[in-house]
């Protein structure tokens, strides 16, 4: 039987979008306290690390190069537009804009789930012929 090993940063991302999922609920339903902000903002700053960081050399977060090539470049653009959306949507808070504020982290939070699934379904489930 061939298992593959679950990796650090697949553990991280999965933390990270679930700790998300738990701010966005909250800002949903609270009207975007600052418990729920902190919450989404760790998980936003935690995933981005998580990506960039191997470019810099942190190895223990590197991931083998396995899977789609273009998934993953798939996958790295949704990333990209869903930091942007949030922190537009950060933005929207700041002007105190609580309808464009709450409409971009439903967007945040679609991009999100896009791209983990993007993410793990090309390097898990997508293998070269």
């Amino acid at each position: 039987m061939n298992r593959k090993a679950i990796k650090i940063p697949d553990v991280i991302h999965g933390i990270t979008f679930i700790l998300y999922l738990l701010g966005s609920s909250l800002t949903l339903i609270e009207q975007g306290t600052e418990l729920s902000l902190w919450i989404m903002t760790f998980a936003v700053v935690t995933s981005a690390c998580t990506t960039l960081l191997p470019s810099l050399g942190v190895r223990w977060l590197k991931l083998d190069k396995r899977g789609s090539q273009f998934g993953r470049w798939a996958a790295w653009l949704i990333q990209a537009l869903s930091l942007a959306s949030f922190g537009y949507g950060m933005i929207q808070r700041l002007q105190r804009d609580q309808a464009g504020f709450q409409n971009w982290i439903m967007i945040t939070t679609l991009l999100w789930g896009t791209w983990m699934l993007v993410f793990v379904y090309s390097r898990h489930a997508f293998h070269k012929q």
